[in-house]
């Protein structure tokens, strides 16, 4: 009986938390050159799988870029740093000549939850850390896709993350100690002791050096049914974002749950990703 083929298994490792798809074919005109897709913590392979694999159809001769997201990176800006360089040599190695306009885009970065969130707001940072003399320090043009983020740090949502990491037949058992564990890190951030993590990466996408330039449009892909993301906070970063500039669009699903928005209405939802890359009507 043969192996059961892997998910992901055409995609080239990187390190722990990258991985790339690079295509035989030039990059087709109306496609991305580069599709970055930053998945929710400690993801599945299947589960990531089901996005990469759609892109791939989608856009077949666009270069993949999968950066995952593990509990054990999700706090510390150095581990985040280190987690998501090794994408940068290769956006780089697509984008070798300064970039003359900006008028249209070149990357489609499609983020999922508050994982993906921290690590594209990292690699703003890294992106402009590590340019050489003569280096573009800002990320090339390009769109984004938000699901399920950004969000801020609540008693529920704090207590929904807890919960999620528990295995489903002794949640009910743990529930005490998961509200206790996610009191607790909320009074730490009320006594100044912790930084809101989840606000100050969502933050980041609409102040970021170069976010303003070269993002040139963006769509919230969300639900108020989400026990993990807040609908207000997302709604209240994409309204700042809006008196900032950008061009954004909302796609407020009914009754669908955490990065399982796809699942609901696959057509809808694939069809929002791509009027972000090709253009609103």
């Amino acid at each position: 009986m043969s192996a059961q083929i892997k998910p992901l298994s055409y995609m080239e490792k990187l390190s722990n938390e990258v991985f790339v798809y690079r295509p035989s074919e030039p990059t087709a005109p109306a496609s991305p050159k580069i599709i970055i897709i930053a998945s929710w913590t400690n993801a599945l392979d299947g589960h990531i799988a089901k996005y990469v694999n759609k892109h791939k159809e989608l856009y077949p001769s666009s270069q993949l870029v999968l950066v995952k997201s593990y509990n054990n990176n999700f706090f510390d800006p150095k581990v985040l740093a280190e987690s998501v360089k090794p994408a940068v040599p290769v956006i780089r190695a697509s984008f070798p000549a300064a970039i003359s306009s900006t008028a249209e885009p070149e990357i489609m970065i499609h983020l999922f939850s508050n994982g993906g969130s921290s690590n594209i707001s990292s690699l703003y940072d890294v992106y402009a850390a590590t340019a050489q003399e003569g280096e573009d320090p800002w990320l090339p043009p390009h769109v984004t896709v938000f699901d399920s983020a950004p969000g801020a740090q609540r008693l529920t949502n704090t207590a929904a993350f807890f919960k999620s990491t528990v295995p489903k037949s002794y949640r009910w058992v743990c529930m005490p100690l998961v509200y206790f564990v996610a009191a607790a890190w909320q009074f730490t951030k009320f006594l100044g002791l912790t930084k809101d993590w989840l606000a100050f990466w969502g933050s980041t996408h609409n102040t970021a050096q170069g976010k303003r330039e070269r993002e040139i449009r963006r769509t919230y892909i969300y639900s108020e049914e989400d026990e993990l993301i807040d609908y207000k906070d997302l709604e209240a970063q994409a309204a700042e974002a809006e008196k900032l500039g950008f061009d954004v669009h909302l796609e407020k699903f009914d009754g669908s749950l955490h990065v399982a928005h796809a699942r609901k209405d696959e057509a809808r939802y694939w069809s929002a990703v791509q009027k972000t890359w090709s253009g609103f009507e």
